[in-house]
């Protein structure tokens, strides 16, 4: 390997040197293009709100003025994405959780006050749950929800809390919006970097509920709805949103071949996927459209979080045709590399064939012994076995035997000592007759001796009455 580098000349070695910046540029360019939407939260509810077994898409749709939605037709299009849902099972009812959610929103111009000051803002009226779909971020206080019982709350930006009341701890305090009040419920700041400043402007911002700001705001329409679903199969999502719009009904082959006859947007709705926007796929297909970018063909209006998606979208694109030149160089390298060594090779068809045969034999015969191999050390294991067998039984036999011969002992132990005893208790029986024939001769001999005793004193009586009679015959 070493002779091999020393022997390269000096263009082969600049070659390297390009090819390997190319490489190293390229894997830069796609850390950069992953880390600039990274933290694009307004298109990242999808993967928040995905489970580990459904496949979960974000679409939004951006209505134009003109169409003038309200809550009504809202309604509509959500009754329309539960039958669909309901009809392909995969409705909320099936299980206890909630399987899809929507928001909407609608911007306008009001003045707000808090005592004797009064201010301009931009308010948007937001629905359902508009706040899941955009995270801004907390300063204060929390977000407020369609589901809300209290309707008469309402979250500032920063730049309003600190207009109206010179701080940022206001919750709970009144602002004012015509004559209704409304509780302020929290405070929110938009991100640091410069494209978020541009996008979102000058103006300070209040979100409150559609409803309540429809009551004060009648020219209020809706000009954003946002839904994340099941998407089992790709576009699902998206087709099932614009049918719930009343967009043509069309299939993904149809909207491709309209798409390649005009991509612009002549209708009063634009229907995205804002899941798959950033892709390798969607990043080609708007590569064909780049020249028309700048072309308005509708009076549809974008949100600031859509411009900032859009303006991070175009810089994809770009990012992505960098990625693809910096690999042109390396791919003609490796082009002309393949071509050298097909030129000058040392081998012919016929050699690699031989070469793939002589391979197989030999994996054949490798096959072969390690199955011998096998066999082998299967009947290694069974002698090993039959002998471990034939140890077990002797072991058993000879503890067998121990046993035997330990009951034996045991036993004639066991006679022994009832020998013992029965000679003992013998003994014991001859000692205690002995002791009874000895008081026996002695209960004899006392017997024999009281008797003499009884009969010489009834012969010394006797002898006393002879002589008594003899005394008296003689007076």
């Amino acid at each position: 390997m070493i002779n091999r580098i020393g022997n390269l000349n000096c263009k082969q070695c600049i070659l390297i040197l390009v090819n390997g910046i190319c490489i190293i540029a390229f894997f830069l360019v796609t850390v950069l293009s992953r880390n600039a939407v990274k933290n694009l939260y307004s298109q990242q509810e999808a993967q928040r709100w995905e489970r580990k077994k459904n496949s979960y898409a974000q679409t939004s749709v951006f209505i134009s003025p003109e169409k003038n939605m309200q809550e009504e037709g809202i309604g509509n299009v959500r009754s329309s994405i539960m039958e669909t849902l309901i009809a392909d099972s995969l409705n909320e009812t099936k299980h206890d959780e909630r399987v899809w959610i929507d928001a909407y929103s609608g911007e306008c111009k009001t003045e707000i006050r808090k005592d004797r000051n009064t201010i301009s803002v931009r308010a948007v009226g937001v629905g359902n749950d508009f706040f899941q779909f955009h995270p801004l971020k907390l300063i204060s206080g929390g977000y407020i929800a369609g589901s809300d019982l209290n309707h008469d709350r309402i979250v500032v930006d920063e730049g309003t809390a600190w207009t109206l009341f010179g701080s940022n701890d206001i919750i709970g305090m009144q602002i004012w919006i015509g004559n209704v009040p409304f509780m302020v419920a929290g405070v929110v700041s938009v991100e640091e970097d410069t494209l978020s400043k541009t996008a979102y402007g000058n103006e300070n911002r209040i979100y409150v509920l559609y409803d309540k700001l429809k009551q004060q705001q009648e020219g209020l329409r809706i000009t954003c709805y946002e839904a994340v679903m099941p998407n089992p199969i790709s576009n699902y999502a998206y087709y099932t949103v614009r049918k719930a719009f009343g967009l043509d009904e069309e299939t993904k082959e149809d909207d491709a071949q309209k798409k390649e006859e005009n991509p612009m947007n002549f209708e009063d709705c634009e229907v995205l996927e804002n899941t798959g926007r950033y892709t390798n796929r969607s990043l080609i297909s708007k590569i064909k459209t780049l020249k028309l970018q700048s072309m308005r063909t509708n009076s549809i209006g974008y949100p600031y979080w859509e411009n900032i998606a859009r303006v991070k979208e175009s810089q994809q694109i770009r990012y992505f045709i960098i990625r693809i030149l910096l690999l042109v160089f390396p791919c003609i390298s490796l082009i002309f590399w393949l071509s050298y060594l097909w030129k000058h090779r040392s081998w012919t068809a016929k050699d690699i064939l031989f070469g793939i045969i002589e391979k197989i034999k030999m994996k054949g015969e490798l096959a072969e012994l390690e199955l011998e191999a096998m066999e082998s050390e299967e009947e290694a294991e069974e002698a090993e076995w039959e002998e471990e067998s034939e140890e077990e039984a002797e072991e058993t036999e000879w503890e067998e035997e121990s046993e035997e011969e330990a009951e034996e002992a045991e036993w004639e132990e066991e006679s022994e000592e009832e020998a013992e005893e029965a000679e003992w208790e013998e003994s014991e029986e001859e000692a205690e007759e002995a002791e009874w024939e000895e008081e026996s001769e002695e209960e004899v001999e006392e017997f024999e001796r009281k008797e003499k005793a009884e009969h010489l004193e009834e012969e010394d009586v006797s002898g006393d009455e002879i002589k008594v009679e003899s005394w008296e015959d003689m007076v």
